[in-house]
């Protein structure tokens, strides 16, 4: 029998998203769970705290009450059917815009 050989997936440097509040740039960091100053990487804000949370709700960042994942989804999509995609979860995203 040929044996196949498996490619190696090399996944590349990631490109953060990069969100907008009041008139900073911000990199979101999905992984470590943070906005960085894109001028002042030092300069953090951790998604749990009051403003964290508020410029996730302005940008469509959503996390899953179920298994802790966590993404960008637009604020235009119709919001009663989002499921997470990882453990299919339904997810309900408290917008305010």
């Amino acid at each position: 029998m040929e044996q196949v050989k498996q490619q190696e997936v090399f996944a590349g440097p990631w490109t953060l998203p990069i969100v907008r509040h009041e008139q900073t740039m911000y990199f979101a960091d999905l992984r470590l769970k943070q906005f960085r100053d894109i001028n002042n990487p030092h300069n953090c804000i951790d998604f749990d705290s009051v403003q964290g949370q508020q410029i996730c709700t302005q940008n469509g960042i959503v996390t899953c009450f179920h298994c802790g994942t966590i993404v960008i989804i637009s604020t235009a999509l119709d919001m009663e059917m989002l499921r997470c995609v990882r453990c299919y979860s339904l997810i309900v995203p408290l917008f305010d815009i």
